[in-house]
């Protein structure tokens, strides 16, 4: 009785945190989703319960994911994990002394291999901030080998990365961008496997991290992150592959970004003296748009008085028509929109983390505050009221969040205009320097695309130990 009970709570808790993840980050995907058939998903590992949140929303299919097993224990996330069907790994760090139960885990990813499903697995075995991808362990080489063996290898398991990039990971209302590889055969590794059984571990383990690299940002330290997003902006921007102000999608940006990427990580090893200059020239340039209080995208070349006319007539009339809904939304569910900030004032999580406890909050705060409401609304005016307040409520807090998010916008816009009008010097002066160090881009991508063509060697690293789970 009590479980068939928890299935639809678990079902319903899933879509709560779908719904919450829709509204908490812009989710974009680059590539095709994850192909039929047996599939062993791997992926980067930045943000914690939130990565598999994404790759479910992303993926096209159902996947099932391997997860702590003390997330199976919290009242909100553990019933999520089981509408997932997930599957518990037992950590040292975390469960102790219970590292034997891994076996049943790993027979049970098995079965669902062989029964053509999708299972979701994070190599680097911890979640974290770094700039590049951790050393990865060897379980998810060793499960799809078991795999194929168990079905001598005729089960058709192909491997599939995806990679995870987030903008203000943290934040309400940041960015993820769910890169999507190309697909791999397990059975590639057959005569080996059977030759050097462990060398095929190795082996296989060094082409996932290879398949990793190529859909994540790998960069030589955290701090190169903004570097790159900053630069890769300003370059669309002086380019003309966007336009100043636009609000561009982070998937789109993706294969710019990894560009970049692979460019600073090859002039910082190269050209160190280039690469600093570069840094600092590009850190400068960030300093004096903070000035202006506008970002790299920000900087408009001009204004013309027709279109300022036009947006401030279309924008004020928005936001005059949306504001008493706004008022209404913003009221009713002022406690799921600060309960996250007052948590996070009063405890303190690692990044990694912070995104995982604010939706938790969320999908634990928003449920509670409609039932009160409604049975607030039940005790005023009985069935007619309820009605009402359960139709208006959600649709008030929908109205609130866009209002809000355009509302932050158009307040942007207007410092950035009166600034630039302002300081008009110095909103000259920066782009020039933006087109200065578009030329040096340039220059270092041609000097990095000539040593490519000259040197198509590809660097592997294999970091795997005999024992790694």
């Amino acid at each position: 009785m009590r479980r068939t009970l928890l299935v639809p709570l678990s079902r319903l808790l899933l879509k709560g945190a779908s719904w919450a993840l829709d509204h908490f980050y812009e989710v974009g995907r680059v590539g095709s989703g994850i192909p039929g058939g047996p599939v062993l998903v791997i992926a980067n590992h930045p943000n914690s319960v939130v990565d598999g949140l994404v790759i479910m929303k992303v993926a096209g299919r159902r996947v099932r994911p391997l997860a702590r097993a003390p997330l199976f224990e919290q009242p909100l996330f553990g019933h999520v994990l089981r509408a997932l069907d997930a599957l518990p790994v037992y950590r040292p760090q975390d469960a102790p002394g219970e590292t034997w139960r891994n076996e049943s885990t790993f027979k049970a990813a098995v079965k669902a291999l062989l029964c053509g499903e999708a299972v979701l697995i994070f190599p680097e075995g911890l979640s974290h901030s770094e700039g590049s991808l951790a050393r990865l362990k060897t379980g998810a080489a060793r499960l799809a080998l078991e795999a194929e063996e168990s079905a001598a290898w005729r089960l058709g398991l192909k491997v599939v990365p995806v990679g995870l990039t987030y903008h203000r990971k943290h934040a309400f209302q940041g960015r993820v961008a769910a890169a999507v590889g190309g697909a791999f055969d397990v059975a590639r590794w057959r005569e080996q496997r059977q030759r050097e059984p462990w060398g095929a571990v190795e082996s296989l383990t060094a082409a996932m991290r290879e398949s990793l690299e190529a859909v994540t940002l790998n960069l030589p330290s955290r701090e190169d992150a903004a570097l790159v997003e900053a630069a890769e902006t300003l370059y669309a921007t002086e380019k003309r592959l966007t336009t100043p102000r636009a609000r561009e999608a982070l998937a789109p940006r993706m294969p710019r970004l990894q560009q970049f990427a692979r460019a600073v990580a090859w002039l910082a090893v190269a050209d160190p003296d280039r690469y600093t200059a570069l840094t600092r020239a590009v850190r400068s340039y960030r300093q004096r748009l903070a000035v202006l209080g506008i970002r790299e995208g920000d900087l408009p070349e001009r204004f013309s008085l027709v279109s300022v006319t036009r947006y401030v007539i279309v924008e004020s009339l928005v936001l005059l028509v949306g504001l008493p809904m706004a008022l209404l939304g913003t009221l009713a569910w002022l406690l799921p929109f600060e309960s996250p900030r007052l948590l996070l004032d009063n405890y303190d999580f690692p990044h990694e983390v912070v995104a995982t406890a604010k939706l938790a909050t969320a999908l634990l705060a928003f449920p509670v505050t409609f039932a009160l409401w409604l049975t607030a609304a039940w005790f005023i005016g009985g069935l007619r009221m309820l009605l009402t307040a359960a139709a208006l409520l959600p649709l008030a807090g929908v109205v609130a969040l866009y209002w809000r998010k355009r509302w932050g916008v158009v307040r942007e816009d207007a410092r950035v205009f009166w600034r630039s009008i302002r300081r008009k010097q110095l909103r000259q002066q920066l782009i020039r320097r933006r087109q200065a160090l578009v030329r040096e881009f340039d220059s270092v991508a041609g000097q990095w695309l000539a040593e490519r063509a000259s040197s198509p060697v590809r660097a592997s690293r294999v970091e795997a130990e005999p024992g790694d789970a």
